[in-house]
């Protein structure tokens, strides 16, 4: 009998980073951010828009809470709630979250995607709207009446810095990411396609762009996939928000005209990779700039006997706050991250498990390891703290993000 032959992928694109690049950097999309009023007392910027130059594919995944918010609920409706169509923009407010108002908060969502497409010209069902910022109240109407039409006029490419900054609220720097790279494959030999985005954590609000041609569906399956790897394993707080929102639109411009990338092809491997890329760099950015939190925590996970334990490990491991206590105390008592393994419920033999703290290790063989407590904290710096856990039981692996819990 015949052996099967290994199939090779031909060898991926480099992906090239966009120089502050972000939620614009992918063509057919303009953004701004604008002073719409509902931060009483200052100017600030509070009202962002993303807009494509027509309606264009779109994707999007949202909270799991059950009392999800106004605006959750809208965008639901707008998709249909299957979670793709076809989108001309993305409406978000900051300050007020528009959560469990009832249906006074409703009747505000519907009415600022209604003045949003009036003015972008489309349909009221192609304009997506997010929310963030005080939950409990409802919002007042006029900040979108003054703050819509404005913040469609400003619409332009170069915008995208300007709605990043309209979206944070405890987050102390905008998030942005972006990068491109030339496809190999023969259907789309010669096309350069582009992936950025923006993001605020806490109430966790993305808008990602391609100028990749996809179809609404083929978009979900690889927005869900990166969220996976990425958006879901940030670890900010103690579990979804009532308004997380993560939206992906697609104008398909880098390939005008062409045919949507198909799944299964090497088209859309190039593609998955570039999204997934800039969805981890935005994670990381989320996980670090949270209110209070002073460095990075890294959990990667490898060795698990499958995916499950892999991820049952890294998220016991950066949600312990006792872990998280240590990083920002910088001390170095870190059998406390043993500890969080041992209670996760996956399976591995002790003996064979390992920990490495910024590369020094700190247990083997099921036993502590002396180690140069100055070499350790002069290694983990300012700024980030990586954990390695091998569990020497397999093959999977995973990588988490958290920040630390200085006291107070």
């Amino acid at each position: 009998m015949r052996r099967p032959r290994a199939v090779r992928h031909p060898e991926m694109p480099s992906l090239a980073t966009i120089d502050e690049g972000g939620v614009t950097s992918a063509l057919g999309f303009t953004a701004s951010g604008v002073h719409a009023g509902f931060y009483e007392g200052n100017d600030r910027l509070d009202c962002a828009l993303v807009s494509a130059d027509v309606p264009c594919p779109c994707a999007a995944l949202f909270t799991r809470n059950a009392f999800s918010a106004a605006p959750v609920d809208v965008s639901r409706d707008h998709l249909r709630r299957v979670s793709f169509g076809f989108v001309r923009a993305v409406l978000i407010n900051s300050g007020n979250a528009n959560a469990l108002t009832g249906e006074n908060g409703l009747e505000v969502a519907r009415r600022s995607a209604s003045l949003a497409s009036g003015e972008l010209g489309c349909r009221e069902d192609e304009v997506l709207v997010a929310s963030t910022g005080i939950m409990g109240s409802r919002p007042p109407v006029e900040p979108f009446e003054r703050g819509v039409p404005l913040a469609c006029r400003r619409a332009a490419r170069d915008g995208g810095h300007d709605a990043a900054r309209a979206i944070l609220t405890s987050g102390a720097h905008p998030k942005e990411a972006a990068v491109s790279y030339r496809s190999t494959d023969a259907a789309y030999r010669g096309c350069t396609f582009t992936v950025g985005g923006m993001a605020k954590g806490s109430e966790m609000l993305l808008v990602l762009t391609t100028d990749a041609p996809l179809s609404p569906a083929l978009a979900y399956r690889a927005l869900e996939e990166s969220a996976s790897a990425s958006f879901n394993k940030v670890i900010v707080d103690a579990g979804s928000s009532t308004n997380d929102s993560c939206f992906l639109l697609a104008s398909g411009y880098g390939a005008k005209p062409g045919k949507p990338i198909r799944e299964g092809t090497q088209a859309f491997r190039e593609f998955s990779e570039a999204l997934k890329e800039v969805s981890g760099r935005l994670a990381r950015c989320i996980a670090s700039d949270e209110q209070c939190v002073s460095c990075l925590i890294t959990v990667h996970v490898v060795g698990a006997f499958d995916e499950a334990d892999a991820d049952r490990v890294a998220r016991s491991v950066a949600h312990s706050l006792v872990v998280r206590s240590t990083v920002a105390g910088r001390h170095a008592n870190w059998s406390h991250i043993v500890s969080s393994i041992g209670y996760a419920d996956a399976l591995f033999m002790r003996e064979r498990v390992s920990v490495d703290v910024m590369g020094v290790p700190v247990l083997r063989r099921g036993a502590l390891c002396p180690f140069d407590e100055q070499r350790l904290l002069r290694e983990a710096g300012d700024r980030e703290i990586v954990i390695r856990v091998d569990l020497g039981a397999g093959g999977a692996q995973t990588t988490y993000w958290t920040g630390d819990l200085p006291p107070g």
